[in-house]
């Protein structure tokens, strides 16, 4: 009898399992829900940070003097005879905006965090790929509204920002 290979690899996969002293039970567990269970982590929380730190990245560490943070309106820079007093009050208020941004990207931080420990843990329970794509479908919806209430917060504060920025420069 001659075999084809389609028939051939069933049987292989068979010996190789046997070999090595694998269970059924335990092959199915060879597709390591761990490792499964972080790859889901790599890419559903690292993606998210990642955003996260671009987004920091673009909102903070301006120059007051030169513009604001809204990136569809035009700045006027801060004249080039502005006083002591409004330089150190545009400074001040840089340096205030880059710490709450900083905040709000620490608060994003717990918030996935959570969302992570609350996966990990109920995926510990499940032995099933299925089970656990579900499990990632309720991370991924966690971890996407809180980076949208991220987003929504650094833009107020960019707003706030740009408000004072316009009030201080009004001033000199």
């Amino acid at each position: 009898m001659i075999m084809k290979p389609w028939n051939v690899l069933p049987a292989m996969a068979f010996a190789v399992v046997m070999a090595f002293g694998v269970s059924g039970a335990s092959a199915q567990e060879a597709f390591s829900s761990e490792d499964y269970v972080e790859g889901i982590i790599r890419d559903v929380i690292d993606r998210t940070i990642d955003a996260a730190r671009d987004e920091v990245r673009r909102n903070t560490g301006i120059d007051p003097l030169e513009r604001g943070y809204d990136p569809s309106r035009k700045y006027r820079p801060a004249p080039a005879n502005a006083s002591e007093e409004t330089r150190r009050e545009l400074r001040q208020l840089n340096e205030e905006h880059d710490r709450k941004i900083a905040k709000l990207e620490e608060e994003l931080r717990r918030k996935v965090k959570k969302a992570e420990d609350e996966f990990q843990r109920e995926s510990e329970k499940e032995d099933k790929a299925e089970k656990i794509d579900e499990k990632r479908e309720k991370l991924e919806q966690k971890v996407d509204e809180a980076y949208a209430k991220f987003e929504e917060k650094i833009g107020e504060e960019n707003e706030r920002f740009d408000e004072k920025r316009s009030k201080i420069l009004s001033k000199s």
